[in-house]
């Protein structure tokens, strides 16, 4: 993919959890002990965390001006 194109939120999300899968899958078929195993960990965590701030920022909520003015309704 070229990597000068913009990607839309969606496609972000589901790449990064393609390479969450594939690395799930390579820890699992790796032998215990192996010294991947943290690499691997650490791979999958900063592709979940990617993933949380695509899912994050992609959400375009605006926020209204008007949002506060229900603020004075508490009193009554």
């Amino acid at each position: 993919m070229d990597g000068n194109a913009p990607q839309t939120p969606l496609t972000r999300l589901l790449s990064l959890n393609t390479d969450i899968q594939e690395m799930r899958s390579r820890l699992m078929r790796l032998p215990a002990g192996a010294p991947a195993i943290a690499e691997l960990q650490e791979g999958i965590d900063r592709c979940r965390r990617a993933s949380l701030a695509s899912c994050w920022l992609s959400r375009g909520h605006a926020i209204d001006d008007d949002d506060g003015d229900d603020w004075d309704d508490w009193g009554d």
